[in-house]
């Protein structure tokens, strides 16, 4: 990196994610919907066959009322592969992961996720049909029962939404050609407003992904005195863990766990979810094992600037919530993500708790230090802080035994189903018991290890 790119990264990178400019974009947003007098709109983009947008359209209906809303529907065909990498592995992740959320939340849970295709397109053409219409206060409803009876399998029901809308499949506005030319008018105009997926909130310039990131949409309006957000949409118990208990903690920390976490220096939401997971492990008595890989783009697979940008600002929003620094960033693909990798690999063999401290003090270099790692007195600097020496520094940044490791770790992840990063692999007695991914899905290893502690107590007390 020159010295330029250096001087210039984490000023940019600052400015982008200062929350000075998104608080005058919002007052400039606001102050034109009132000059001209236009309602509070949200649109939902959704695919029929996304899993999360059925758990999302379950709640909007309570949130267009609680603030006074009008939203509307946008439908999508499938993902673009520039921005879907994995689309078999994020299916089959995505059916398991919301079941978990619709249990969190008290949702109903697609039965399954593999609905027959002449349901799926029925569903699709009844979605669209609702887009299409004047209709204004009943659309999320209906479109909740539709997409209700495709994950419930429930073809008669299916059937029924039909009915009542009334709506005649022979019409040319329905064939083939007419939805394919629909779903992409649709999913151009989506990427113009800076997005690409399914199971998105757009309000007023910014973006909303499902379930997950619905309570940032609810404090944004209750900012505007539109209502009252309440914790409900909320996955975030950092720092009020499941379990605080005495002699239930002791009872889970007795279990032999270990949790394998896959991350890269590459990514923001790995910084994030460092150092929780390192004060989860200490609360219950988890075992780390850090499998650091290679980002992304160093392994071939591009990211495209849309979705690179919407990750930023979503990492800084959570960075915020959760009171972690974040947006003075330099970049470390290349050679800093090299440097990272070759010291942590040397380091791992010596301590897990000081290849750990190491991963902190990179990761807060990158994410809100701006310090150029591919710079070598920077990685020395930065090894130096956590406690590791020049000469193990010399030694692994001479060494390219990291790769194979790297390498071995990726495939690691690739078995188990995931993809992403950071991914966690929880193992009790050396057997797997759960796998998930993202920083905000810290509470399914949670869930789970409070769950494995119920199943081992009612088979003790069995005999």
């Amino acid at each position: 990196m020159s010295r330029l790119q250096r001087f210039l990264q984490p000023r940019l990178s600052a400015a982008l994610t200062s929350n000075k400019l998104r608080d005058l974009r919002r007052s400039g947003l606001e102050a034109w919907r009132r000059l001209g007098r236009y309602p509070h709109q949200v649109s939902v983009w959704l695919r029929v066959d996304d899993p999360y947008a059925y758990l999302l359209l379950q709640a909007l209906p309570t949130l267009e009322a609680d603030f006074g809303l009008r939203i509307s529907l946008r439908m999508l065909g499938s993902g673009s592969p520039d921005t879907t990498p994995e689309p078999e592995r994020l299916t089959q992740f995505s059916g398991h992961d919301a079941t978990r959320l619709a249990r969190w939340h008290g949702l109903d849970a697609p039965t399954s996720w593999q609905a027959n295709a002449k349901d799926l397109a029925l569903a699709e053409r009844l979605l669209i049909a609702l887009e299409l219409s004047d209709q204004e206060a009943s659309v999320m409803e209906q479109a909740r029962d539709v997409l209700r009876a495709l994950w419930r399998k429930d073809h008669p029901a299916l059937q029924q939404c039909q009915d009542e809308l009334a709506i005649n499949m022979s019409s040319a506005k329905f064939d083939a050609d007419s939805i394919a030319s629909h779903l992409k008018r649709n999913a151009d105009k989506q990427r113009q407003l800076g997005h690409y997926a399914s199971a998105m909130l757009h309000y007023a310039g910014e973006w909303y992904w499902g379930i997950d990131r619905l309570d940032y949409l609810s404090r944004r309006l209750t900012s505007l005195n539109l209502g009252t957000a309440s914790a409900q949409w909320s996955t975030h118990i950092d720092g009020h863990f499941l379990v605080s208990d005495a002699e239930r903690l002791a009872d889970l920390r007795a279990l032999d766990a270990e949790l394998d976490v896959y991350f890269s220096y590459r990514s923001p939401y790995s910084y994030l979810a460092l150092s929780r997971i390192r004060l989860l492990a200490e609360h219950y008595g988890i075992v780390l094992r850090l499998k650091p890989v290679l980002p992304m783009v160093m392994r071939g697979l591009p990211v495209p600037t849309i979705k690179r940008l919407y990750i930023l600002l979503d990492s800084k929003r959570e960075a915020d919530l959760l009171d972690l620094d974040f947006g003075r960033i330099c970049d470390p693909v290349g050679a800093g993500v090299e440097h990272c990798l070759a010291v942590t690999h040397a380091v791992l063999t010596q301590s897990e708790k000081l290849a750990l401290d190491f991963a902190e003090s990179a990761c807060a270099a990158i994410w809100h230090e701006g310090r150029d790692l591919s710079h070598l007195p920077e990685i020395y600097a930065c090894a130096l802080r956590a406690g590791v020496t020049a000469d193990i520094v010399d030694a692994a940044l001479a060494s390219d035994d990291w790769r194979e490791a790297a390498s071995q770790h990726h495939g690691e992840l690739l078995a188990l189903g995931l993809w992403g990063v950071p991914s966690f692999n929880l193992r009790l007695d050396g057997q797997p018991l759960c796998q998930t991914w993202g920083q905000d899905r810290l509470w399914v290893l949670e869930d789970a290890l409070n769950d494995s502690l119920k199943i081992h107590q009612s088979v003790n007390s069995q005999h």
